[in-house]
């Protein structure tokens, strides 16, 4: 146990303000951004016959020809992905410079050719999207940023996007699935992989994402979603939490930082794992400092993407890397000062807004310092004591 227990200064205490609920965004920011997302949706699904129609979206006229010839249907599905899927998006630190990203992949069900890839090109893809969506960002006073490789974005209001990741999945892989949760649904059970093996998702290997510059690349992002969700089950809902206190650390620390949020993510599920992967609920202040204790050592190794083989997620500058590692231990320092250093919960309060900001609430009164004798004497430095003068004696 700790000296300080900051626990509700964190999560909260019945019905007092707590960083947690600092981190949230505003009812009227989540409402409007689920209104410009399903506006979005709305208006490339409507236009998603062009993709059928006009061979300028297709890889060529011979595949454009077969594609009309046998009458193929093209209709655009969504899944949102990223931290609002994950359940781990919190608010600007700094509003002025950082936003609010919600990630709405659109998957376009479609014929895929003999070298593996769709017959839909996928430079032509974004055509499609920001054609679709001009007069619709007009209409709103929104504005499209092209300057992505990997997504269309909207920008919706000075600190919010949308971002438009286009996925490609093959369309009788789409179809079978489809057949089999519907089969499933009239007979009145649960459509699970045991009883669909082969249905149960379409192989990772078949989703490609597009890129502005022309090129399909393998890119799953269930798998990572998948993830995310099995690390919440194992550890808990303590498990959100961490990653949400820590990339609020992260926010404040930084305008705009190299420190991916899944990187932080797998740095702490490989700090939760060192410490016997068995985080108590009710101490989140104090999962905090046991894990930013051991981050300097997990950034200094390979942190590779869970789900993409071989791909490192901190193959930082060596400038960047020392500049998170000391910050990382600051963090550490300041976590212990807080909760083992001290007997004062003003002092408390000041170790935790160094590191975390202002949001952390000015809530000295709910922290709890222990009362034992043992926590007192670590609440303070030890004592330096004069080394005592030795007096030559003849007695004998």
């Amino acid at each position: 146990m700790t000296l300080a227990n900051a626990h509700p200064i964190f999560v909260g205490l019945k019905k007092n303000l707590s960083y947690l609920a600092q981190l949230n965004i505003e009812d009227e920011e989540h409402h409007k951004l689920m209104e410009a997302r399903t506006i979005i949706r709305k208006a490339l699904r409507d236009a998603s016959s062009r993709l059928e129609n006009e061979k300028r979206f297709w890889r060529d006229s011979t595949v454009f020809a077969a594609a009309k010839q046998v009458a193929e249907t093209v209709a655009v599905k969504f899944l949102m992905q990223g931290s609002f899927a994950y359940r781990t998006l919190n608010s600007p630190a700094k509003p002025n410079c950082q936003e609010i990203d919600l990630d709405d992949g659109m998957y376009v069900p479609v014929r895929f050719m003999q070298d593996s890839h769709p017959a839909l090109a996928a430079g032509s893809l974004f055509t499609f999207v920001e054609e679709t969506l001009s007069p619709v960002c007009n209409e709103n006073g929104w504005e499209l940023d092209s300057s992505k490789n990997t997504c269309a974005r909207v920008r919706l209001w000075k600190g919010a996007h949308v971002d438009i990741p286009i996925y490609s999945v093959p369309e009788d892989k789409y179809r079978l699935m489809k057949s089999a949760i519907a089969d499933a649904r009239m007979a009145s059970i649960s459509f699970t992989a045991d009883k669909f093996p082969s249905m149960a998702a379409i192989p990772t290997n078949l989703v490609m994402l597009a890129q502005r510059d022309g090129k399909w690349i393998q890119s799953d992002p269930k798998q990572l979603h998948d993830w995310v969700e099995a690390r919440s089950a194992r550890y808990g809902p303590v498990f959100r939490r961490l990653c949400r206190f820590f990339k609020g650390w992260r926010d404040h620390t930084w305008e705009n930082s190299p420190l991916s949020s899944i990187c932080l993510m797998c740095a702490i599920d490989a700090a939760l794992i060192e410490l016997g992967g068995n985080p108590v609920d009710d101490r989140d202040d104090m999962q905090i400092m046991e894990v930013a204790k051991l981050l300097p050592d997990i950034f200094r190794g390979e942190i590779n993407n869970p789900v993409v083989e071989g791909s490192c997620l901190n193959g930082w500058s060596d400038a960047d890397r020392n500049e998170i590692l000391k910050s990382t231990e600051a963090l550490a320092d300041e976590m212990e000062g807080a909760l083992e250093r001290t007997g004062h919960p003003d002092i408390v309060i000041d170790h935790l807004r160094n590191v975390f900001g202002r949001r952390i609430p000015n809530r000295p009164d709910i922290i709890t310092i222990a009362n034992d004798t043992a926590s007192s004497v670590r609440a303070f430095p030890a004592a330096t004591v004069p080394t005592p003068k030795i007096i030559n004696s003849n007695s004998g």
